[in-house]
């Protein structure tokens, strides 16, 4: 067998499992719930950091989206830039101020202002997400084996809602299957009891860390396509691959972490689900790369005619959406793997937006 051979071959095969995936999960739907009846009294979680000219909107975007007297809001701050005090400035009187004196992450936020909840649900936000929903539309599926849910969301860049398509999809479509192990900490609500702030360990990927407890503790954790977020995506380029390069070294680090005990503890459905999404963020991309060394070693015009056929592949519409949803991020998985080898890293640069 050639070289060109064996990288035709790799690529095919990178292309073809999340391809079945992608068609698999697009058939699968969540079962609706209808509306609650009696709604339960919740605490709203919102880390900040520096972020004065964002805090007052998303305080007034959590309490438009419910009930006020069902709910108390809890701002855990570390800023220095007046965000405290544009807070202060408010006068809201559900809401509880939390100073941090230095800045340790935003999981060690959480889990401080967890010790501190009175509601029977838990609610994580950030500051930079708007939900366009209400969040009740989220918390109907709070019950039985429903441990935890999450949003779907999307960016203010175009380039970006391009993989979110597909991204939300395949949410929507494992949890239907049994539960997704990626959360979106734009939004994530979980039943009070079901996660203690001293079993969340202090890591990136926080978001998806609650998923994956909920689920090894016989829960399902899911993603509500009825709640939907937008997030603010930074606008310059290089703030964008850091971005992407940050949050994907997290989900690297989540898979390789949790991997091990997820297989050994976890339901069969959930086994499956996470072995893939493993798989997708360590292993995928290297076979694209490598395919391409090969056939790049032992034929250049063969690899030329490739790149021609992607060329043209982007002007159709559909085409082009499924390949900028793709090979940039296969490219950014990469990077993240390098990045990832610095180890856990909860205290980052924050990106410009």
């Amino acid at each position: 067998m050639s070289l060109a051979t064996m990288g035709l071959l790799l690529i095919l095969f990178h292309a073809l499992i999340p391809s079945v995936y992608f068609v698999i999960l697009s058939r699968r739907k969540l079962e609706e719930k209808g509306k609650l009846k009696d709604l339960p009294f919740i605490s709203v979680i919102i880390p900040s950091y520096n972020e004065k000219d964002r805090i007052n909107n998303k305080i007034k975007n959590v309490m438009e989206s419910y009930p006020n007297d069902r709910m108390e809001i809890l701002v855990v701050d570390s800023s220095e830039d007046g965000t405290y005090e544009k807070v202060m400035s408010g006068n809201y009187t559900n809401l509880i101020l939390i100073r941090e004196r230095q800045r340790r992450g935003k999981i060690v936020a959480v889990k401080e202002a967890m010790q501190r909840v009175k509601g029977e649900i838990i609610v994580m936000t950030d500051v930079d997400a708007i939900w366009n929903d209400p969040l009740e539309s989220a918390l109907r599926y709070l019950s039985g084996e429903i441990g935890g849910v999450t949003c779907v969301k999307t960016a203010n860049r175009k380039d970006e809602n391009s993989y979110r398509d597909f991204y939300n999809l395949i949410r929507v479509g494992e949890s239907a299957v049994y539960s997704t192990p990626i959360f979106n900490g734009e939004m994530v609500a979980f039943k009070r009891g079901v996660v203690q702030p001293d079993e969340i360990p202090i890591v990136g990927a926080d978001d998806s860390t609650i998923a994956t407890l909920i689920a090894l503790k016989g829960y399902r954790a899911i993603a509500i396509p009825t709640m939907r977020v937008v997030e603010d995506a930074p606008k310059k380029f290089l703030e964008y691959v850091s971005w992407k390069v940050r949050r994907g070294s997290h989900l690297v680090r989540h898979f390789t972490r949790n991997f091990v005990k997820v297989m050994r503890k976890g339901d069969p459905r959930f086994k499956v689900v996470f072995g893939l999404e493993t798989y997708f963020h360590t292993v995928e991309p290297w076979l694209l790369v490598s395919g391409l060394i090969l056939i790049g070693i032992s034929n250049l015009y063969l690899l030329g005619v490739l790149f021609l056929l992607v060329a043209l592949a982007l002007l159709p519409k559909k085409t082009r959406s499924l390949l900028m949803a793709w090979a940039p991020n296969q490219i950014f998985l990469l990077i993240s793997q390098l990045f990832a080898l610095k180890g856990e890293v909860v205290v980052w640069r924050k990106e410009k937006k």
